[in-house]
């Protein structure tokens, strides 16, 4: 009884832990000046191999998406309508739209910055407290995030300023496992809300490039065609 009176504290303590993490969480990064907005135009460069590419995001809420990216003075360009994914890729040596497999929708949906993993995987009871660990010299907390198709993620936030200092991932990619780490280099605050700005990638501890976002805004109308490509 007293062992299992323990293991009870515990969990209950544990739960506090993260409520408490939680909340200070979505006060430091301006989460609800992010729920005010209803529409976010991004532009930056992606750099990979050396080569810096430009980027633009569009967001609308609650779920369309669109990326273009300009590559070779091609535009290759994904959106998600709020229903179906599509893609125009010149590279392939065709500019029509192909739909995008449903498997592949989640990662057009990464790219929409007004979804919160962290909140969102909380609120579905799907985010747990792994412990503490040092990033960079930084005490964060560790915390694990599955997804709604149970991909786990583990996300490292600053014991100080609660905001996201790395985020952890395990990826298969034609039959081999790798470990995709990103993290924050710099930060910028747009309306009260916090943004990493600058992300470096490092793949199985190699460094691969990595996404600068030099222009975001809020609320410029957006016309709900710009996310059709049929």
């Amino acid at each position: 009884m007293t062992l299992l009176a323990a293991l009870i504290m515990a969990s209950v303590c544990s739960a506090q832990t993260l409520d408490e993490i939680a909340n200070k969480y979505y006060a430091a990064n301006g989460l609800e000046n992010l729920e005010k907005a209803q529409t976010m135009t991004i532009q930056g460069k992606v750099s990979q191999m050396g080569m810096e590419i430009p980027l633009t995001i569009l967001v609308k809420k609650p779920n369309k998406v669109r990326i273009t990216q300009e590559f070779n003075g091609m535009e290759i360009i994904i959106a998600f309508d709020g229903a179906k994914g599509y893609m125009v890729n010149p590279m392939t040596g065709s500019t029509d739209p192909v739909e995008l497999p449903a498997e592949q929708l989640g990662g057009v949906q990464e790219y929409n910055m007004f979804r919160d993993s962290f909140m969102d995987g909380f609120k579905a009871g799907r985010v747990t407290l792994e412990g503490e660990e040092a990033v960079e010299g930084k005490p964060t907390f560790k915390i694990k995030i599955t997804s709604e198709t149970g991909t786990a993620t583990t996300i490292f936030i600053d014991k100080e300023s609660y905001l996201t200092v790395k985020s952890a991932q395990t990826v298969n990619q034609m039959g081999q496992e790798m470990e995709v780490e990103s993290y924050v280099r710099e930060r910028r605050e747009v309306n009260g809300i916090k943004f990493g700005t600058v992300i470096t990638n490092f793949v199985n501890g190699a460094e691969m490039g990595g996404m600068n976002l030099e222009k975001i805004e809020f609320d410029t109308p957006i016309d709900d065609s710009v996310f059709v490509l049929l």
